[in-house]
């Protein structure tokens, strides 16, 4: 039925390298009909968007739309199977109109843990991508053959190149990370490294080789920072555009007094006429600078990029799109909204933590919230929570002096202590650990939300409206969209 894996017709990969993307619902509809434990093949295509990383392009899985065998997928006249011309072409057609990229997916009838085109496969390719790419309009095609635990890709770009897939991610409460064939074995010693009993040696390779983006650099973000880096996470990429207050140090997980200008209250210094003492205060580090530096010396080797700019700055939405995980402890409606679309745009998982103290009028102390709501492709958004305040959205719009007046009244801040971020980013990083590393057992995204004065813990399965213009696959949302349009809340340039 098929012959010898052949992929020496495909030019050897070198970087930038091409890599897929795909949901762990898009993924177990297509496994399920390609590799259906007849020993026989089936085909379909999976309709993708297309986002940039440094490493290389990103295909986003979209929708897996089945061949139906013996009228889509029918014997071949080379080889024992074929998408039908018809089938490629309207499918081709279909996604040119919305900018979509196609891959024509197929398999060989096994479940084993390697996979690779055969030479009749490559033929096929040869024969007719010319004409698919014509048809495309400008957009890549490819094909991919699968297995449930391997992926192998031909890509076809519009300017004549040509490249193999290196890796696929699943992306669910476990990610999965398949290739074409296993990876070789790592034999490094565990040591005396006690985490690295939990996830053992290929957990580490793992968070080594894994970028997360940290929204918010205050009381919650600079501790998810900390943990990040003693974790061993290779990357952190840090966004906060505020600077060190006096009233941040309790909480400020790195910080030291000096950062706050705390010399500023005593004398001489407090002699100083306000103006100057306000510009001198309007000069103290970056809470960027205090989270960077707390992770270096808590892991000597963890890469950290800052960027002190608002998340609907466009530089920091753009750094947020090489992330393989963004965590949001921002607590802004336009840092929900930013993070919210990325996270379905760009098909990146993310967790929004947060605290909240109720303090009535009298300053009575009410109910103390702690949350940790995984967001993941595939599952209901945080507007779908209605969990992203319009009408804040429209306030935190406004220039700097019309704000103001509009926040004005509405209250003194709320208390904020250390303690009780940890109780939200405790569970959250764990979570980014346990799903990184393989080692979660959920089979849902769920929230959860602590009221801290009972002790009490609840687990909230999210909402998906299929009228979402984020998270449902409606023709109008952003979802797997990826760079073929603006993120929605970042400025424009």
């Amino acid at each position: 039925m098929t012959e010898p894996f052949d992929d020496d017709r495909i030019p050897a990969m070198s970087a930038p390298s091409w890599s897929l993307r795909i949901g762990q619902g898009v993924w177990n509809a297509m496994a399920e009909y390609i590799n259906r434990g007849d020993h026989d093949e089936h085909g379909g295509v999976l309709i993708c968007g297309i986002a940039d990383r440094p490493e290389g392009p990103v295909l986003l899985a979209r929708e897996f739309v089945p061949a139906v065998d013996g009228v889509d997928y029918v014997p071949g006249t080379t080889g024992y199977r074929a998408l039908t011309p018809a089938f490629l072409t309207r499918m081709t057609k279909r996604a040119r109109r919305e900018s979509w990229t196609v891959l024509m997916v197929h398999g060989h009838g096994n479940h084993g843990q390697s996979v690779g085109f055969s030479s009749v496969d490559f033929d096929s390719h040869e024969s007719g991508y010319g004409a698919l790419l014509d048809i495309a309009g400008g957009l890549p095609v490819g094909a991919l053959v699968i297995t449930d635990h391997a992926v192998a890709g031909d890509i076809w770009q519009p300017d004549g190149g040509r490249a193999s897939l290196a890796m696929t991610t699943v992306i669910g409460p476990n990610i999965r990370t398949l290739y074409p064939s296993p990876r070789p074995g790592l034999n490094d010693n565990v040591g005396d490294d006690r985490q690295a009993r939990l996830f053992g040696v290929a957990g580490r390779a793992i968070l080594a080789r894994t970028r997360i983006g940290v929204v918010g650099a205050g009381g919650a973000g600079s501790l998810i920072v900390e943990l990040l880096a003693r974790l061993g996470v290779g990357e952190i990429v840090v966004i906060d555009d505020d600077r060190v207050e006096i009233h941040n140090l309790p909480r400020l997980i790195g910080s030291r007094p000096l950062d706050a200008f705390t010399w500023l209250t005593r004398r001489p210094w407090n002699l100083l006429p306000a103006p100057a003492r306000r510009w001198l205060g309007n000069r103290t580090r970056f809470k960027t600078s205090i989270a960077a530096r707390a992770a270096r010396r808590a892991n000597p080797t963890v890469r950290v990029k800052q960027y002190q700019f608002d998340v609907s700055e466009p530089e920091a939405a753009a750094a947020l799109t090489t992330c393989d995980w963004i965590m949001l402890a921002a607590d802004t409606a336009t840092a929900r909204l930013v993070v919210n679309k990325l996270v379905h745009q760009y098909l990146i998982p993310a967790t929004q933590v947060g605290v909240k103290v109720d303090v009535d009028q009298d300053g009575v102390i009410g109910i103390v919230h702690a949350v940790s709501r995984m967001v993941m492709p595939e599952t209901g958004c945080l507007d779908c929570q209605g969990l992203i305040d319009h009408t804040a959205l429209a306030r935190e719009a406004l220039p700097d002096s019309l704000r103001r007046a509009a926040d004005y009244g509405t209250g003194e801040p709320a208390p904020a202590v250390a303690a009780l971020n940890a109780l939200a980013v405790a569970p959250a990083v764990s979570e980014l650990m346990m799903s990184l590393t393989g080692l979660s057992e959920q089979t849902d995204v769920v929230h959860h939300r602590l009221i801290a004065r009972r002790g009490k813990w609840a687990r909230i399965a999210p909402r998906r409206s299929e009228m979402c213009t984020t998270c449902s696959t409606n023709t109008t949302s952003a979802f797997a969209r990826g760079g073929s349009q603006p993120i929605a809340g970042v400025r424009l340039r």
